[in-house]
């Protein structure tokens, strides 16, 4: 008994041997501990060595010979404690590398008739002052159609922030007469039969169908990831 917990704290199977010898026969010199324990003299003192650099044994002299004892088994929760300061105060610190390096990628998905309009109050809710939406492959007569009132308040918030929209479409689209609009033309070759819309942190993935669906993602890689193949798309198209 106690073995697994003293084995969660640290301690090696050498050493929760001795510790727990010392616990039961008070002091002990390393002949005895050896004789009690089972283990070689020359492991009990590299165990010895070890317990004392950990502060749960101590030496004492009988008969001027020297004599090992356990300590109180509560300098375990001492050092346990102690550590627990010691990676509290590490923490913060840990937790912003962490951070860092394991952005967190959430995915959304909407399927019905109210997916294209689940896009629009989404970016209209997040949307800053001086933003830039970017957007490929847009079918600019079904959105105008398929929610003319969200698409219209959609306008009225981008405008009141000064956001303007840069829009990719295929050659011979329709462009709505909107000022805060950019507009390039490419191949439709170039376009599968997906909308992306890329705004901060996140992309949106429309599909036009019944039912119709769109997937959101949310992360920073995969925005810029997307945000570089605009860039080239935009570069490649002409006004």
């Amino acid at each position: 008994m106690f073995e697994a917990e003293l084995r969660e704290l640290g301690l090696t199977s050498n050493e929760i041997k001795v510790y727990l010898a010392l616990l039961r026969h008070t002091a002990l010199n390393p002949t005895r501990l050896a004789e009690v324990t089972g283990l070689h003299r020359s492991y009990i003192y590299d165990t010895l060595d070890r317990l004392l650099e950990r502060g749960i044994v101590n030496t004492v002299l009988v008969g001027k010979k020297k004599h090992y004892q356990a300590q109180d088994p509560k300098v375990l929760r001492d050092g346990v404690e102690m550590q627990l300061k010691q990676l509290d105060q590490v923490l913060p610190q840990l937790s912003q590398l962490f951070t860092e390096q394991k952005e967190e990628t959430r995915i959304e998905l909407h399927k019905g008739r109210r997916a294209f309009r689940t896009m629009l109050k989404d970016i209209a809710a997040n949307v800053r002052h001086n933003d830039t939406i970017l957007i490929l492959s847009v079918d600019e007569d079904f959105a105008s159609t398929v929610e003319p009132i969200y698409l219209k308040q959609y306008f009225t918030v981008l405008q009141e922030n000064d956001t303007k929209e840069r829009i990719v479409i295929a050659e011979g689209g329709t462009r709505l007469p909107e000022p805060h609009i950019d507009y390039r033309e490419i191949d439709p070759a170039a376009f599968g039969g997906t909308m992306t819309t890329i705004h901060q942190n996140k992309v949106y993935l429309f599909h036009r169908g019944d039912p119709m669906h769109l997937i959101v993602i949310e992360s920073q890689r995969i925005a810029d990831s997307h945000r570089k193949q605009f860039e080239f798309l935009w570069n490649l198209a002409r006004p």
